[in-house]
């Protein structure tokens, strides 16, 4: 009686364990690229649509995961294909509040503010574009470690990936554009861990 009892009792405290394990374990990394030491971006300043000067932080609106991509509004296919992708995810994650996507151009000089707030808005209403002075739109860049070019005829090569800003305007991970689409089953621990 007592091996038997003994046999049920260990079969149920390993039964727990593994329940319990299974629970209590971290899920896996993100698929974006962890910055050691996060940098602050959120002081960079920008022009909102609007023609008013804001921080990357102000024009997140106090969410806590900022999605920030580098593009310009006459890419012919990186830029309305990455917007795309985070226009679908964030509808596919149910357009949460305390997520907000921001498009930064890399040629303020035809993205105006007006430019770039109707194009990032045209794959979502919230979607934010900013422009800016050449200058402010290199500070801004080179805090996102995105480099950019003029390469002739309105055309711009730029880095293209998306980046993760938490609330306290750190620059936390950075998705390439092939990691882009893991973004989505990521979202959820992002939004519970910044």
């Amino acid at each position: 009686m007592r091996t038997a009892l003994l046999v049920v009792l260990l079969a149920f405290s390993g039964v727990a364990a593994y329940w319990l394990g299974t629970r209590l374990a971290p899920g896996p990394e993100p698929a974006g690229t962890a910055l050691r030491d996060p940098p602050i971006v959120g002081n960079a300043v920008l022009v909102d649509p609007s023609g008013r000067e804001t921080t990357i932080r102000e024009a997140a609106g106090g969410a806590r995961v900022t999605l920030v991509f580098f593009g310009f509004t006459r890419c012919p296919d990186v830029c309305p294909i990455t917007m795309a992708r985070l226009a679908k995810l964030y509808r596919d994650v149910g357009e949460p509040d305390d997520v907000q996507v921001l498009m930064i151009t890399v040629d303020p000089e035809h993205d105006t503010p007006e430019v770039i707030g109707r194009y990032a808005a045209s794959f979502h209403p919230t979607f934010v574009g900013l422009s800016g002075s050449n200058a402010q739109v290199a500070v801004a860049a080179r805090g996102f470690y995105v480099g950019f070019a003029d390469v002739g005829g309105g055309q711009f090569t730029h880095t293209d990936v998306v980046a993760v800003v938490d609330r306290e305007g750190r620059l936390r991970y950075v998705y390439g554009n092939d990691r882009v689409p893991r973004l989505e089953g990521d979202l959820a621990r992002l939004r519970r861990a910044l």
